[in-house]
């Protein structure tokens, strides 16, 4: 996904001093969790949305991070025997081989999905490096940070649309549930981009959770 996904909302909250960590140009799936702590040089607020939720977690213990937001988040993207919530590891798997054979059209797909009912429109933000994508679903596949959450001790937000097809609301839920200081918004008629979507609205939560906003 290219770093500009998050402009509408940079926009809405016009911090003082901001820096996007894309995921692009990948050497494997730990690659990015290396340059978002290479980025992390003064403490720091940090956001992720969708993938970039599950890096965000991982970046939880870092002595430079001071809160945490994860927008359409998950602490673990496919299912298992015990955790029913999210994708079959075998649709992931088919995802990667159909953006092989059909990258264009495996592509739209997703963006389609990434919509609630009454919210589609253009999507200028998709990172088309297959190499990358294929990186990403292998990091989907493999990341579990279940085990980690009630060890996280920084302040964390929620923000999860309703209708989200990509991440279900019940993946934010078992966060909220198993973390110690966590405040969750469930943002109806959302789905799954809502600081795309809805970026004045997600700053505002933002602002009002870190104590600068209205709380209204």
């Amino acid at each position: 996904m290219k770093g500009e996904v998050f402009t509408p909302l940079i926009h809405a909250l016009q911090p003082s001093h901001v820096t996007v960590v894309a995921w692009e140009h990948m050497r494997d799936v730990d690659h990015f969790l290396e340059k978002a702590e290479e980025a992390l040089t003064v403490p720091s607020l940090v956001i992720g949305w969708s993938l970039g939720s599950l890096v965000a977690l991982q970046l939880a213990m870092h002595e430079r991070v001071q809160a945490l937001v994860c927008i359409g988040g998950t602490s673990r993207f496919t299912m298992t025997d015990h955790y029913r919530i999210g994708w079959h590891a075998r649709v992931v798997e088919r995802m990667k081989g159909q953006l092989l054979r059909q990258p264009e059209k495996t592509i739209q797909s997703f963006i389609d999905m990434l919509w609630g009912e009454e919210e589609a429109e253009p999507f200028p933000y998709m990172y088309r490096h297959t190499p990358d994508l294929l990186l990403g679903l292998d990091y989907l596949l493999k990341t579990d940070l279940r085990d980690k959450l009630s060890s996280i001790r920084v302040p964390l937000l929620l923000i999860h649309g309703e209708c989200d097809r990509i991440c279900p609301p019940q993946a934010a839920q078992y966060i909220y549930e198993r973390t110690n200081d966590c405040t969750f918004m469930l943002m109806p008629n959302v789905g799954h981009a809502p600081h795309v979507t809805q970026p004045s609205v997600c700053a505002h939560y933002i602002e009002t959770w870190l104590g600068g906003g209205k709380n209204d």
